[in-house]
């Protein structure tokens, strides 16, 4: 607050207090039903906080200030405030009646919430409202964002939120590739000295700010490996700008090749034009005010010798501001189908071989703003030979407007990525509905033909709730065709057969309490008949409807093994998005411990992902390939058995696969035993041969402690 303002404001200090007094309290009791959401009941929350709505006492000692207030015309506000924290208490019962689902009159509750928050202006109108903050704004600045920061809490409890971004700031970003790029760095002489394949680098350039063309094209000249050609085509600017710098480099400078097109065709034909000077045995894309790290080149061209029948070539990436400051890392996992169908994960650095992008016909126009994420999607259809190079080579500017800074700065390009995936599918013969869930992100919905039988295997969970906690997941579910099977002891069997006779759907199975995890879930299996099975730990409910439908409609598609989807924690953190092999103990759930949804170095924890595991909490598999690869091994731990029936499956050309779309509350906080050494050694060989421990869908650069994608690690 600055000195005037103090000023101005000293003369109402005691009535800012008296007033917020009560509003603070009823703040905190918000606060503290919301911390019970999963447990609120309806009635007794409503009964507490209703009588606290009123923002000020009611009484002699608080007449005076409340006709104070009236001078400066606070009647308005106390009502409106008065007004905010009754739909406040509204929405919180709203939501604990349908919690842990979410519905549209729900939301847009919190939506109404976020866009009143504001009770000065709605007070006072607009105008008048901003000439009376001299006084009321600032005393009420706490309790607006209060407003703003409930709204968005509720949104996230129920699953419903914008995602939180846990990205590390600019100087711990700064701390880390100081170090790791160090540690990289390899003479330069080392490929010099060895003949390596010559890169055409592609620029589409149109009305580029002088500082950022010249920045873009002396990280091009400053490439410690020497065979490129740098292609820059102007795209009809309006100005002879970009014509005047590139011209003067091209004169000093014989490996950049020049076109100013006669009018603009956008950036997808601009590119093409680019692409027709190209000589070189691969392209590299790099946009006009983009800078590429000294050694890209370089370090590209040692990953090609290491992998010579590589044909896309991708790193990762960073952001840099106007001041040169580089922050929001971009870390990337091997290639993932189904995460470039959610998300253009790849983005930058890109390089392709030159006979397969002529092969696949260049940039297809139509796609502007998401041309490089339709290219990739033809190129994923003709190769799986991708190679992903886990070092930052690429620095994408950030300035007003463009999708670097905010995907939702430009809408048509998430349309655009949108149709991509759309026309992806369509050439696949895959059928499928794709919905943007939030600006350049996708999600596909694949059709369920028919029911498939579905055998639900209850197991673990709190012992002595068996029976109430099947009847009521089953209470929330609505699949047609599902048999359940719940792991029992003898003191439950009782309660499971009067289950039962209500329900013949459902049946308890003894389970000996000497036997093991592995040894538990095969007998489920054993006492089933249904074609799909879902391992589903005891306790667990859906998050949303169609959290089921969504296993069952990725577990039929053509070329997949074991489908997880992603457990959330009643106080809305998540439980695990999959499992990533190599870290802690050798298993780590992806994303504990973060909101959901959260944006990390490692992307967005509500995007699809492709996986090396999923833990039996939440696992579907085919009966009949459940039991051509034999089933859990009963001598393997809990996580151990998960592991290396995942292990079989991928073993078999099938792919592993978790979604955010099947989401699940897990009552259970029971920890995940740690594997022993030897047994993780023995896993590592089955599941990830020949990769060092690495695991293909984290990154080398994050923590080997937790995969909660957040961490940056040593090494």
């Amino acid at each position: 607050m600055t000195w005037a303002k103090r000023r101005l404001l000293h003369p109402i200090e005691p009535l800012q207090h008296a007033l917020l007094e009560r509003q603070s309290r009823f703040n905190a009791a918000l606060v503290s039903w919301l911390a019970q959401l999963p447990r609120n009941p309806v009635k007794e929350s409503r009964e507490a906080l209703f009588p606290l709505v009123a923002p000020v006492f009611k009484g002699d000692e608080a007449l005076g200030w409340r006709l104070s207030a009236l001078s400066w015309q606070g009647e308005a506000l106390l009502a409106r405030q008065q007004a905010w924290n009754r739909a406040a208490v509204e929405a919180l019962v709203a939501a604990a009646e349908v919690w842990p689902r979410w519905t549209d009159p729900v939301i847009a509750q919190c939506t109404a919430l976020a866009s009143g928050a504001d009770v000065v202006e709605a007070a006072w109108g607009r105008q008048k409202g901003r000439m009376a903050s001299v006084f009321w704004r600032e005393a009420w600045r706490r309790q607006i964002a209060f407003h703003h920061a409930f709204a968005e809490a509720l949104k996230r409890a129920l699953g419903a939120a914008k995602p939180k971004m846990l990205l590390p700031t600019p100087a711990e970003y700064e701390a880390w590739w100081t170090v790791h790029e160090r540690a990289s760095r390899a003479p330069a002489e080392t490929v010099k000295s060895t003949q390596g394949p010559r890169f055409s680098l592609a620029v589409p350039a149109y009305e580029t700010p002088e500082p950022y063309l010249r920045a873009c094209i002396e990280s091009v000249l400053a490439q410690t490996y020497p065979d490129w050609q740098l292609c820059i085509v102007d795209d009809g600017s309006r100005g002879s700008g970009v014509e005047h710098v590139v011209r003067a480099y091209a004169r000093r400078e014989p490996r950049i090749v020049f076109e100013r097109l006669a009018r603009n065709v956008g950036i997808a034909r601009a590119t093409n034009a680019a692409l027709a000077h190209a000589t070189g045995d691969f392209v590299a894309f790099l946009d006009h005010d983009d800078v590429l790290a000294p050694r890209a080149l370089e370090v590209v061209a040692q990953h090609m010798a290491d992998a010579p029948e590589g044909e896309v070539f991708y790193s990762d990436e960073d952001k840099i501001d106007a001041h040169g400051v580089r922050h929001a890392p971009s870390f990337k996992p091997a290639l993932s189908p189904d995460l470039l169908r959610s998300v253009n994960y790849i983005c930058h650095f890109l390089v392709v071989r030159t006979r397969l992008l002529q092969e696949v016909g260049g940039i297809r126009p139509g796609f502007e703003g998401a041309q490089d994420h339709e290219l990739l999607l033809r190129l994923v259809e003709r190769t799986q030979r991708f190679h992903h190079i886990p070092e930052v080579l690429y620095h994408w500017r950030v300035h007003a407007g463009s999708t670097s800074s905010d995907a939702s700065a430009k809408p048509a390009a998430s349309e655009a990525g949108r149709r991509a995936v759309e026309e992806h599918l369509q050439r696949q013969a895959e059928a499928g509905t794709v919905e943007t869930t939030e600006p350049g992100v996708y999600r596909v919905r694949y059709p369920l033909v028919e029911a498939s039988r579905v055998s639900l295997l209850l197991h673990g969970g709190q012992e002595g709730t068996e029976a109430r906690d099947t009847r009521e997941l089953l209470g929330r579910m609505g699949y047609p065709a599902l048999e359940v099977r719940a792991a029992c002891t003898a003191p439950a069997a009782e309660a499971f057969s009067l289950l039962t006779a209500e329900d013949p759907r459902v049946r308890g199975v003894l389970i000996p309490r000497a036997g093991g995890h592995a040894a538990m879930l095969n007998a489920l299996v054993r006492e089933s008949s249904g074609e799909l099975l879902l391992f589903l730990e005891r306790g667990c409910i859906p998050a949303e409807p169609g959290a089921l439908e969504e296993l069952v409609s990725q577990v039929l598609r053509p070329g997949y093994g074991a489908i997880g989807g992603t457990l959330v924690r009643e106080d809305g953190l998540l439980d695990s998005a999959g499992w990533v092999l190599g870290v802690g103990s050798g298993v780590s759930p992806l994303f504990a411990g973060l909101p959901d949804p959260a944006l990390t170095v490692l992307g967005g924890s509500r995007w699809v992902r492709n996986l090396s595991a999923v833990p039996s909490t939440c696992l579907m598999i085919r009966r009949s390939l459940f039991e051509q690869v034999g089933g859990f091994d009963e001598e393997d731990s809990e996580a151990g058995c998960a592991v290396a029936l995942c292990a079989r499956v991928r073993q078999r050309g099938l792919r592993i696969l978790g979604t955010p779309h099947a989401r699940w509350v897990r009552r259970a906080r029971s920890l995940l035993p740690p594997l022993s050494p030897k047994e993780w050694e023995r896993l590592r060989q089955q599941a990830l041969p020949g990769t060092a421990g690495a695991d293909p869908f984290y990154h080398p650069g994050l923590s080997k402690e937790q995969a909660d994608g957040r961490l940056l690690g040593n090494g």
